[in-house]
């Protein structure tokens, strides 16, 4: 189940409960359903009965109700990544593992990203060049593992996951138009799966990146662009860019 799914179950639920308090408590309407004016009772009796026919066709109607596909048009940055992979998170049995492995990585990357920033700025000054080529790299790796998710996202929410299960519990026999949709379907499945793993690769990068820079006090242009961590991130970086 969704979050937003569990979010309108809350909200529905919780209102059915404040009504019938606001009606039924003393210190407000004080309704009751054996006690008072013909006329109070009968409303009594109503509210409970709405009550009931509230919850059940209420919480029926939103569980039964089918996900509406998250739009990833409005994602600007990785904060807006986490919100869309949280609203995707338990409607997806296929890739929910993987949501939850890249909300961690978003995190993680903005943890290492604060580190990284605070390190470099004990270590150089600004207007320093080693400063500069540190912080183009950590602006181009934060592009690329934006990008990187966003690619994810817009894989998962083209995702028909019923159809996928119907077409992977079917005998597919001698069908080859629907081996070639299961291939098809399959193809997103190792796209986010290659993605994911991508991004991991980024983030241990990134640790030896940060042990490589709390080694040095002062450090050349020429000697920045030849550490290792360095050189290894570029290469990520331009594997990144595949997963569009």
């Amino acid at each position: 189940m969704s979050h937003r799914k569990k979010r309108q179950l809350v909200i529905l639920n919780t209102a059915i409960i404040f009504i019938n308090v606001l009606l039924f408590s003393r210190v407000f309407v004080g309704l009751s359903l054996f006690s008072g004016t013909t006329l109070s009772i009968s409303i009594a009796w109503t509210a409970v009965f709405a009550g009931i026919f509230a919850f059940f066709k209420g919480n029926s109607f939103i569980l039964k109700k089918r996900e509406t596909r998250f739009l990833t048009q409005s994602i600007r940055t990785l904060d807006d990544c986490i919100f869309v992979f949280k609203e995707a998170q338990g409607s997806s049995d296929v890739f929910n593992e993987n949501i939850q492995k890249n909300i961690d990585q978003i995190r993680r990357f903005k943890r290492k990203h604060t580190t990284i920033d605070d390190i470099l700025l004990q270590k150089f000054s600004a207007d320093e060049m080693s400063f500069q080529k540190f912080s183009t790299v950590i602006h181009d790796i934060e592009d690329a593992v934006y990008m990187n998710m966003r690619s994810i996202l817009n894989k998962i929410s083209a995702f028909d996951e019923e159809e996928y299960k119907k077409l992977d519990h079917n005998e597919l026999h001698n069908d080859d138009l629907l081996r070639e949709k299961l291939c098809i379907y399959n193809e997103y499945i190792v796209f986010v799966n290659n993605a994911t793993k991508t991004n991991e690769e980024i983030l241990l990068k990134l640790d030896k990146m940060l042990l490589e820079i709390s080694r040095y006090n002062s450090l050349e242009d020429g000697d920045v662009n030849k550490l290792p961590a360095i050189m290894e991130m570029d290469e990520l970086i331009e594997k990144a860019k595949l997963y569009k």
